[in-house]
């Protein structure tokens, strides 16, 4: 199927979040068998020593988990003018008092609920000792209105955030990806498959398209305030058309391969975040297990090889590297995170690198430097929109397998740069927390891959060279629970 049918049915799934029919604030405050936060989901049960409560102007109530919540809601709502009161816990008697009342502690130690954690106090001088205890500083209501964002953080889908959610939280997830390349890359220069092999009649092969599919089961955990860990278990389904004129004529052969893929693990440490929760500078850790199959097998050593000779002898890997399921070995991930906010915008950068080590079938992937950047808007806390841009420099691959030790293979790695527009939209609240539907579309905005130039048996000379351009997308559905701390 030709990405011009392609591109509007994955455009389409990608607009299906933005159309979807969200509940009203109105019937989200009637009664309910078991309250949960509007904005966040949790049970509010569990989080008694934080709730708030709202009356509307009706007599209608409705709670929230915590302050965080409540000024979301308060400024989804236009403001405290919207009811006939707001009122918030207070940490030491567990007695209601009025919100604007209220003294406030934010980005101490303790995060009772959501993030930011704006803990509240009836007095002045019990929010002090608390404050002297466990960090954070003292603010007001007003400052508190003003500094809340409508979502504590927001989750890239190209990259990482630096923020680290508080202890217990848990997300599971499903994602459905699909990538296709379709344009030869000499360099930075783009060409169509077709048109480059038909423009030189020596040349023996040339890649025609490439397709892949993935879906993937996601698991996010903080077992600590700091500390979030992350694993991703995928499964691969991939395609690669090849134009060949070993008959003479041109024709097109498909090779095809599909299977469980190498299961990513990853640990994000916070090292460091302002009080006001809108600063964090973060590191990750990261493997791969060689989980997903690594094809071996190689090239027929010709007959006329003597028999002691061919276990010196070795041949090229039989199947691409871009069909291979896993990289056959554990690979090593390091980098730094920084987020930061500002009111309804979000900014995430990364920069990472990636070690492949030679697997056991003297084949390696090059390693791999990226840097990216992520800025997201959230006009309220159901909605994110953004935009993230990502570059990376692959090395060559090498397959010391090859005779006469020719390991680096010429027509692999580079650089690439990509555009990719993305969103997540909450559309409702179960089981104690909230389901988002999320997704990405975007493309390669800049590309210079490496070619091998060659000659043929009569001198004649063609070129080895990569498939680029194309599109990427990205649906995924995700589920987010917070088991709510003692304290």
């Amino acid at each position: 199927m030709k990405t011009a049918i392609k591109l509007p049915l994955v455009m389409a799934l990608f607009m299906l979040m933005l159309m979807s029919v969200r509940v009203s604030a109105h019937e989200q405050h009637e009664p309910q068998e078991r309250p949960s936060c509007r904005v966040c989901g949790m049970w509010i049960d569990q989080y008694q020593k934080t709730a708030a409560e709202l009356v509307y102007k009706d007599g209608s109530k409705e709670y929230t988990c915590g302050v965080a919540c409540m000024l979301r809601l308060v400024d989804d709502e236009g403001g405290v003018s919207a009811f006939k009161s707001v009122k918030v816990h207070d940490w030491v008697t567990g007695e209601l008092v009025d919100a604007q009342t209220a003294t406030y502690v934010l980005g101490s130690q303790v995060i009772p609920d959501m993030v930011p954690n704006y803990i509240a106090f009836a007095k002045r001088e019990e929010a002090e000792a608390f404050a002297a205890k466990e960090g954070g500083e003292l603010i007001d209501f007003t400052i508190a209105y003003d500094d809340v964002s409508p979502v504590g953080t927001t989750s890239p889908f190209r990259l990482r955030t630096a923020v680290t959610p508080g202890a217990g939280n848990f997300s599971v997830g499903f994602v459905y990806g699909y990538a296709q390349k379709d344009q030869v890359k000499n360099g930075s220069d783009s060409v169509s498959p077709s048109q480059f092999i038909n423009g030189n009649p020596v040349q023996p092969k040339a890649p025609k398209e490439s397709q892949g599919h993935q879906q993937a089961l996601t698991f996010n955990y903080s077992p600590t305030d700091d500390l979030a860990l992350f694993a991703n278990i995928p499964w691969f389904d991939r395609q690669l058309d090849t134009f060949d004129r070993s008959t003479g004529q041109v024709g097109v052969t498909n090779a095809e391969a599909s299977g469980i893929g190498d299961i990513l693990l990853e640990g994000r440490y916070n090292v460091w975040r302002s009080s006001h929760w809108n600063k964090f500078a973060s590191i990750l850790l990261g493997t791969s297990l060689p989980t997903g199959h690594f094809n071996g097998n190689r090239t027929p050593i010709p007959n006329y090889v003597p028999d002691f000779l061919k276990p010196y002898f070795a041949t090229p890997l039989t199947q691409a590297a871009g069909l291979q399921m896993g990289k056959g070995t554990a690979t090593f991930t390091g980098g730094l995170l920084y987020s930061q906010r500002w009111k309804d915008f979000w900014l995430h950068t990364t920069a990472l690198y990636t070690v492949n080590p030679e697997n056991d079938d003297k084949f390696a992937l090059g390693d791999v430097a990226s840097i990216g950047m992520g800025l997201h808007y959230t006009p309220t806390y159901n909605l994110m929109v953004g935009v993230e841009i990502d570059a990376s420099y692959t090395e060559k691959n090498e397959d010391k397998g090859v005779n006469f030790g020719n390991s680096v293979i010429g027509n692999s790695g580079g650089t690439v740069s990509n555009l990719a527009f993305v969103s997540d939209y909450r559309f409702l609240n179960a089981f104690g927390g909230n389901f988002k539907l999320r997704g990405s579309i975007g493309l390669p905005v800049y590309e210079d891959l490496n070619v091998n130039p060659m000659t043929n048996a009569a001198g004649k000379p063609f070129t080895q060279v990569q498939l680029g351009d194309g599109f990427f997308a990205n649906l995924a559905i995700l589920w987010t629970f917070r088991d709510p701390p003692e304290y």
